[in-house]
């Protein structure tokens, strides 16, 4: 449809004023500024946005970016460290379908592909939780009946979810609906300053387990920081091994002892990795993933099926276990394959 006169002098303000923002360190806004910019948020019902949502080659490759930005690979909203991508996702704290409908569907796709691609508003996730957030507002997932999303996040998580869909929603001009604005200030009311800034990895700390595979360690096992709490050799192959068979992207490894050059230290105990019988096969959904994204398909059994013939059941804490649904939560889909 052909825009008008004032339509077109309508998106040509508003990316004006996007860039006019850009210049603004909302990243660095403190509680005040946020709580300040949460008021200043103009109130409006969602709006149907017909045009298709901006594809994943928009914020493509930007993980090490936004790793950075935490000072490593973490996932913000569970305070998981991995040490892979594997595992995780690229995540926009506010959906593109959200933005869309809260005023960016009409400001043309060069705008909606700056939002996509904008690190303010990209984090890293595990594929299960960037599933169970989906498109929906803070307002959403508070009122959902079960939300895995909401279930995992840490008092950190919570409140820097919060304050950045703020900065976002600032920086952009979006507008918030009144459930979704009264979620967040229920949200900020019990935040600490430090907790409205990004998370970040402390240094030198390991990656740590999540809490749903902690069964399958010993009650023994000290846990977090995993390479330094457990010295002797065979418990820390058992560590690995068990962990491993549930989320390869946490099993514990020993961390190197510096020695000096050309040296080997006799005190460190030598340790082999645990062998991951799934190695194939997780290479195999990777290859699959990117098999179903340049095909424009979507991630069910069913194109599975038609288009990766090497892809086994699908087991939890695999590729492409994050983007299917595990009805039966048995840990494996896709089990006629």
């Amino acid at each position: 449809m052909r825009k008008s006169p004032l339509g077109l002098v309508a998106c040509l303000i508003a990316s004006s004023l996007v860039a006019q923002d850009a210049e603004i360190d909302h990243e660095n806004w403190d509680r005040a500024q946020i709580l300040s910019a949460l008021s200043g948020l103009q109130l409006s019902p969602e709006l149907e946005c017909e045009t298709e949502a901006i594809g994943s080659s928009a914020w493509t490759g930007l993980q090490d970016s936004i790793a950075d930005l935490h000072h490593g690979p973490l996932s913000p909203y569970d305070g998981i460290v991995f040490p892979n991508y594997h595992y995780v996702q690229i995540e926009h704290i506010v959906a593109r379908k959200e933005a869309d409908e809260s005023g960016l569907c009409s400001r043309g796709e060069e705008a909606r592909e700056q939002f996509a691609a904008d690190l303010l508003n990209l984090t890293l996730a595990p594929g299960s939780l960037n599933a169970s957030k989906g498109d929906g507002d803070a307002h959403d997932i508070e009122i959902a009946e079960s939300s895995l999303f909401r279930a995992n996040l840490t008092e950190h998580g919570r409140c820097w979810w919060a304050a950045q869909t703020i900065r976002v929603k600032a920086k952009y001009r979006l507008t918030v609906d009144t459930d979704e604005k009264s979620a967040l200030d229920s949200i900020l009311e019990n935040c600490t300053e430090a907790q409205v800034y990004r998370p970040k990895v402390l240094a030198g700390s390991d990656w740590v387990f999540r809490t749903e595979f902690l069964d399958a360690l010993s009650g023994e096992l000290s846990i977090s920081p995993c390479a330094d709490s457990i010295t002797d050799a065979s418990r820390l192959q058992a560590a690995a091994s068990a962990t491993s068979l549930h989320l390869p992207s946490v099993a514990c490894v020993p961390r190197e002892s510096p020695t000096s050059e050309g040296e080997s230290d006799p005190d460190t105990p030598t340790v082999e990795p645990a062998t991951d019988a799934r190695a194939e096969q997780k290479a195999a959904q990777n290859a699959c993933i990117q098999t179903l994204e340049s095909r424009n398909l979507r991630t069910n059994c069913t194109n599975i099926r038609g288009n990766c013939s090497d892809v086994d059941p699908i087991m939890r804490g695999e590729p492409l276990y994050g983007s299917l649904r595990d009805t039966d939560n048995d840990g494996v889909v896709c089990e006629t394959l």
